[in-house]
């Protein structure tokens, strides 16, 4: 009797819920089918049309051009883009759109017009010990509002193809995993673009930089003792940052461990590596103060700094320098909080 006992608590006991799951039910990822998992880009390269599923994912995937004898890719994508599953007879996609962990609705935009992602959901999950954002755009109609909580799995509105670009075959959900740049991204955003309203505050896409969530994804169903921590430390360095150490950089604040020998009291600066796409993945204090953010080293490739880079960093490796974008990329690590608020 007690043999059965046992049975019966270990069967009834739950697995444990990946840390990130798939925000809809398509998970060809996982059986090997990625070309069932993307949706495909329209492409008209050298004269030739064709729908490569590969510009779906994350990365340098789009923006094909010929550089001596091979294609190469330099325009960043910065998500993936999850096709549905389901479409009624005119075609319209009936994919639910679901939180890929418990969070809380942090940002619900649901102009279709009022940016590239067209109506998106931002959601916030404190994992680790710190806030990581999750980004679903195109979405045909949203059923969540701003502050309310949610469960993983919980459904936060329709796959669409709301958004610049996108037509009815090509609808799908636009997913990011990020982390937030800056807590004074406004001021920012008002002294570099200050033509251009900011309708999102700090969600704002230029806000939060993502890596490839398809990886996290998968491992996540693979692995019921993934961390993300442990996977961004293992992310490759493209360029690294040495940056005036100021109290307005929360990027640090935000993300602990991204100092993994823990935070030395007031450093004169800020060693930070970034992958080509710019997502931070470790920080170390300097021991030499800098007047300036340079760029402290770069990574051997037969392709310019710029392509490797997402523009941010140009020159050569033997003379890397931040360009315009590079150092607007810079300034936002260290804004400072509007003038006379509360960051």
């Amino acid at each position: 009797m007690m043999r059965w006992l046992v049975f019966l608590v270990v069967a009834a006991w739950p697995a444990r819920a990946a840390l990130f799951d798939f925000p809809t039910d398509n998970q060809a990822l996982v059986d090997g089918r990625p070309q069932d998992f993307y949706m495909y880009v329209e492409r008209d390269f050298e004269g030739q049309k064709s729908q490569p599923w590969e510009g779906g994912q994350f990365g340098f995937v789009r923006g094909p051009h010929r550089s001596g004898g091979a294609v190469i890719y330099t325009s960043l994508h910065e998500g993936v883009d999850i096709r549905p599953m389901r479409r009624d007879p005119s075609g319209n996609p009936l994919d639910d759109v679901r939180a890929s962990a418990e969070g809380k609705v942090v940002h619900v935009s649901d102009q279709a017009g009022a940016s590239n992602y067209g109506r998106y959901v931002v959601l916030e999950h404190r994992i680790e010990g710190a806030p990581i954002y999750t980004l679903y755009a195109h979405l045909a109609s949203i059923s969540v509002h701003a502050g309310q909580e949610v469960r993983q799995g919980e459904v936060l509105g329709r796959l669409g193809y709301t958004g610049a670009g996108i037509d009815r075959p090509r609808a799908h959900v636009h997913f990011e995993i990020a982390l937030m740049m800056s807590r004074n991204f406004e001021s920012w955003m008002a002294a570099h673009f200050s033509g251009n309203p900011n309708k999102h505050g700090l969600y704002n896409g230029l806000n939060l930089t993502g890596t490839d969530p398809a990886a996290i994804l998968a491992a996540s169903a693979r692995d019921p003792g993934f961390r993300l921590t442990r996977h961004i430390a293992s992310l490759e360095p493209v360029f690294k940052l040495t940056i005036p150490n100021s109290p307005n950089i929360t990027l640090i604040r935000d993300y602990p461990w991204l100092v993994p020998d823990g935070e030395p009291a007031n450093p004169p600066a800020w060693t930070i590596s970034f992958t080509g796409t710019g997502f931070p993945i470790r920080a170390v204090a300097a021991s030499d103060p800098v007047a300036e953010a340079r760029v402290e080293w770069i990574m051997a490739s037969p392709l310019a700094c710029s392509q490797i880079t997402r523009g941010l960093v140009g020159g050569t490796t033997a003379a890397p320098r931040l360009t315009a974008s590079g150092k607007r990329f810079a300034a936002l690590l260290a804004s400072p909080p509007p003038a006379g608020g509360a960051e």
